[in-house]
């Protein structure tokens, strides 16, 4: 999570998470993102990757956290949750939540 002067912005790493399968929710002053990421396969029809013997793949090393995932913030009480916004670039979820702004009178 950053924070400037007017906002709090999170950044989630969610590449190869499709669009459907997220879930972001604001309550009781919490962001939860809920989601799954499939195990990732080779891509079909790519120069050099042969699926000659498809189901018969091993797996000797995974660094890429695959299956359903949960993730919690508690939100700072200044946060307008009313003017929250996402961006889904490139595989990053960026969050925008913005400060309230105090009335000056």
């Amino acid at each position: 999570m950053y924070e400037s002067d007017i906002a709090y912005i999170v950044c989630v790493d969610l590449s190869g998470v499709a669009k459907d399968k997220m879930d972001l929710v604001v309550s009781e002053q919490k962001l939860t993102l809920r989601g799954a990421r499939m195990v990732p396969l080779p891509p079909e029809n790519q120069p050099g990757i042969s699926h000659d013997s498809p189901g018969k793949m091993r797996v000797h090393v995974m660094e890429i956290d695959h299956g359903p995932f949960c993730r919690e913030v508690d939100l700072p009480a200044d946060v307008a949750q009313e003017k929250i916004a996402a961006a889904h670039v490139n595989g990053l979820l960026w969050i925008e939540l913005p400060k309230k702004q105090e009335s000056s009178q």
